[in-house]
């Protein structure tokens, strides 16, 4: 009786054991459900509305020997995946470019027009895709606003075919990598995804041709979730700490006057940069806010003794930076004329500029305007990156005030 009792005892504690082994894993991160495989059917896709990437989705199902889950064609625009949400795991899928666009698939999706938050990766499939360094891309879209030109980091060359391309996403947390054409390193590792949803809807876009779409929840490799560290986390030249004013009424005939500037301290708010140095200023407002406007923003500096210090700004739009309320520099980033693009290829970066600035011995108050669309009409607000960073090139005798 007691040797079947401790048998019992023993089948119980291995069960027991194994039920919660089963447990753990199950709700480890990176845990893998099955796999769905999306059919490319009128039932599970629908044709979107235009956006700032392209017209009215408007695709197309065919069924073709070697394709059992069916071919969608997307000459333009973009269609999203009834029923599915993504949060972490795997994404693959088959494409074919239709000439030359940025067919790509975005996902993680919340929210619709200024509200939309989601996070982005697409092709260039234009002829020299293969050799160029922004081939492939990863981009955020932040209320609305598509942050293309603003992460410059998350582009790269990949081995783009002229027919069919394999695509495999990797999303874990706040991580993602992108494979390519079965290559064992990937096209593109984005240590930071940085819209702020994580979970949402699956769309592609054209101009392309899709099949064999398999989503895989849970299944990240072992990426961990957590982003990479910020390699100038530690910079102390980096300005960090700003103030931000309200939005301000701008002329197109003139620049914007230091006077002009709010004079209220409710019109004022602390924000600190991201990763980088950063100043996002596409997080601090909707695509629905005035689109002829400026933001000012400060901060202030004290200096040892008088002298120029030399600093590298990045920026999009136009600039006007004052030291104690004496503009020092007027300067423009736009993609389009091309001949106002900074490097690198009009992207957001400390390579736009450097400029100088006349300190004097005490305080230094340090303010520019950033206006983020083209000056040569109202129209409505850009629908792309808009921010700002700084870094001075020698911090001796110097320390920033922080209030």
């Amino acid at each position: 009786m007691a040797t079947k009792i401790r048998m019992r005892m023993q089948l119980f504690i291995k069960q027991g054991l194994f039920t919660l082994a089963a447990l753990l894993i199950s709700s480890a991160p990176g845990y893998a459900e099955a796999p769905i495989r999306v059919p490319m059917d009128a039932s599970h896709w629908h044709g979107l509305e235009a956006d700032s990437m392209g017209s009215k989705g408007n695709p197309e199902f065919t069924r073709e020997e070697g394709f059992p889950q069916g071919l969608m064609t997307l000459k333009e625009g973009s269609a999203g995946r009834d029923g599915l949400t993504f949060k972490d795991g795997t994404i693959e899928y088959d494409f074919k470019a239709i000439g030359e666009g940025a067919p790509g698939i975005q996902f993680r999706i919340n929210g619709s027009g200024a509200s939309e938050n989601r996070e982005e990766f697409y092709f260039r499939t234009g002829q020299d895709c293969r050799a160029s360094d922004d081939c492939v891309q990863y981009t955020p879209v932040i209320h609305g606003f598509m942050l293309w030109d603003v992460y410059p980091q998350y582009q790269h060359q990949a081995m783009l075919l002229d027919g069919w391309n394999h695509v495999r996403l990797v999303v874990s947390g706040r991580r993602m990598q992108v494979y390519v054409n079965g290559l064992p390193q990937p096209a593109l590792s984005v240590g930071k995804l940085e819209s702020d949803s994580k979970i949402g809807s699956i769309h592609l876009r054209g101009p392309a041709q899709y099949a064999n779409l398999v989503v895989t929840p849970g299944l990240v490799d072992g990426l961990p979730p957590q982003p990479t560290p910020d390699v100038t986390a530690d910079d102390r030249a980096i300005v960090r700490r700003w103030e931000l004013s309200e939005l301000c009424p701008i002329s197109l005939l003139a620049a914007p006057a230091y006077a002009e500037m709010p004079k209220a301290a409710s019109a004022w708010r602390t924000i600190h940069a991201e990763r980088g140095g950063l100043v996002n200023l596409n997080r601090q407002y909707t695509m629905g806010d005035q689109p002829a406007a400026v933001s000012w923003l400060r901060y202030t500096v004290n200096a040892k003794q008088p002298g120029v210090k030399q600093v590298s700004v990045g920026w999009i739009g136009e600039a006007w930076i004052y030291v104690n309320g004496k503009l020092v520099s007027d300067a423009k980033n736009f993609y389009y004329p091309p001949t106002e693009r900074r490097d690198p290829d009009g992207r957001l970066s400390l390579q736009n500029g450097i400029f100088a600035l006349p300190l004097r011995a005490g305080s230094n108050d340090i303010a520019v305007a950033l206006y983020s669309q083209t000056r040569d009409a109202i129209r409505p607000r850009m629908k792309y990156g808009w921010g700002l960073m700084m870094r001075y090139s020698d911090m001796s005798g110097l320390s920033f005030v922080v209030n």
